[in-house]
């Protein structure tokens, strides 16, 4: 009987791991970018962004563990307060299609690594069009009030997937804290340049 190993769909080239790409990818991902109350693993371009549209579009859900250990590392570099981590959701009908909430895995598995709990907080109740499309302008028209949160005081970590203008995180982070949030940091697996 024969078998083949499956191939990094990143470079095509190596064999992949059980972390969903090879070590000769994983290795060349990161390059962590941040701000006071932000950061990402690195910008949405070359390698990582093949790893994210692989991750996304077809289903290499094993990257996810990958990124959320990436960020764990990240964030016990930082010097923030964190009571709970959520997801930015997606629209019930773009869940259907896709099958999972990328960001949610991500999230998941960082509670899973750390003592921080996670919490679905936020809904997204407007179907919005894809951010990637739009300009600056229609990004924050887009997500204007598409968000509603559940209830919660405390210090909130936020995961995205992509970070393009910033759009989307914000409209979470007011839905957040119309809610009751003391505060939100975001943490993404990448940002727009």
């Amino acid at each position: 009987m024969f078998f083949s190993l499956s191939r990094c769909p990143i470079c095509r080239e190596n064999a992949t791991t059980k972390i969903g790409c090879c070590d000769s990818c994983q290795q060349q991902l990161f390059n962590v970018q941040g701000g006071e109350s932000w950061f990402s693993l690195g910008i949405y371009q070359g390698k990582l962004e093949k790893a994210i549209r692989a991750y996304k579009f077809h289903h290499v859900t094993k990257l996810g563990k990958l990124f959320a250990q990436q960020m764990q590392h990240c964030l016990e570099e930082q010097d923030w307060q964190i009571d709970t981590i959520c997801a930015v959701p997606l629209h019930w009908s773009r869940y259907l299609e896709r099958g999972y909430n990328q960001s949610a895995l991500v999230a998941r598995q960082i509670a899973r690594q750390s003592s921080i709990p996670y919490q679905p907080l936020l809904r997204r109740v407007k179907r919005t069009q894809q951010q990637a499309k739009l300009s600056k302008n229609q990004r924050a028209e887009n997500v204007k009030e598409a968000f509603i949160a559940k209830t919660y005081k405390g210090h909130i970590l936020l995961i995205d997937d992509v970070i393009t203008s910033g759009a989307t995180s914000q409209a979470c982070i007011e839905a957040l804290l119309r809610a009751g949030a003391t505060d939100v940091k975001v943490a993404a697996i990448a940002r727009a340049r």
